[in-house]
């Protein structure tokens, strides 16, 4: 029994007297580092600022303000302006432009680009749904331009067919006369 409270003993003590070390050797540690002059700035050195900036939750434009961008690029709405800084604000804008400009003749690229950014930022729900309704739109477009184009396809060669039976029924009509 007593050999066991020796050994306990002696782990106690060795262990309390490694931490001591250990304690002793930082605090040394931190007072030659504290000893040493810290050189000092100059305040227009190009140097960053120390304090560490707020962090704030991005500011995403709301819905109605998306929606009078977009009435706006496409004519015939005017907004008040807002000095406010979105995220995604340039871009947002100039998707508007240019999807207004080319939603009839390239809806393709339109669609192209707005995939593009919606990808761009993590969106809030309203204005996700609002581009969701965007692509929907445009996936319809594409669709008509698909059928008008087969529509008009089917049409030329029902007319081309049509001329064909035109100019035999005249030559018939030429070696009927002779």
């Amino acid at each position: 029994m007593g050999v066991h409270l020796k050994t306990i003993a002696m782990v106690c003590i060795t262990s309390i007297a490694l931490a001591g070390c250990e304690l002793t050797d930082n605090t040394v540690q931190q007072e030659v580092v504290a000893a040493k002059p810290k050189p000092v700035a100059k305040p227009n050195e190009g140097l960053p600022n120390p304090k560490p900036r707020p962090k704030t939750d991005p500011m995403y434009p709301p819905a109605q303000v998306i929606i009078g961008w977009h009435a706006k690029a496409c004519g015939g709405f005017k907004i008040t302006e807002n000095n406010t800084q979105f995220v995604g604000a340039k871009e947002i804008q100039q998707y508007f432009d240019f999807s207004c400009k080319n939603n009839v003749l390239a809806p393709d690229a339109v669609l192209t680009k707005l995939l593009k950014l919606d990808q761009a930022y993590y969106w809030p729900d309203d204005i996700k749904q609002y581009w969701w309704l965007q692509k929907q739109q445009i996936k319809q477009q594409i669709n008509a331009k698909k059928e008008q184009e087969a529509l008009h396809d089917k049409m030329q060669e029902t007319l081309s067919s049509l001329a064909t039976i035109e100019q035999q029924l005249l030559l018939r009509e030429e070696t009927k006369e002779q």
